[in-house]
């Protein structure tokens, strides 16, 4: 099974994630509302893939991407968004994403989406 990590600046959606992801076997090991958590808990903690919201205040979820694909290249990772445009999600593939999960989805095409990260 996978570990993950949850990146929303929502703690509400963090919270609703996880528990989905938990209960059908995976271990949620870090949950960040931001980069700087991000990357201060992955120097602590591996994890084998990220979900990663594209919209931040102040900073893009792509520009985060790009950072995470370099300092991290093993880690998948799956963008997260409510744009559902041809331009995010081929700005995305160019910069690395493994996989885009559209808002809004269910628990099974959240399930479905991380399942095909392995």
């Amino acid at each position: 099974m996978l570990t993950l990590a949850l990146v929303d600046d929502s703690g509400i959606l963090r919270s609703a994630l996880k528990n989905v992801l938990e209960a059908d076997g995976y271990r949620v090991a870090v949950e960040a509302e931001n980069s700087q958590e991000l990357f201060e808990r992955l120097e602590k903690t591996s994890v084998d893939a990220v979900l990663l919201d594209v919209f931040f205040p102040g900073e893009s979820g792509l520009d985060i991407l790009t950072r995470l694909k370099q300092r991290y290249p093993h880690i998948k990772v799956l963008m997260v968004t409510g744009m559902q445009q041809n331009k995010v999600l081929e700005e995305a593939q160019k910069r690395g994403a493994d996989g885009v999960l559209y808002k809004p989805f269910d628990s099974g095409d959240l399930l479905s989406a991380v399942e095909r990260l392995r």
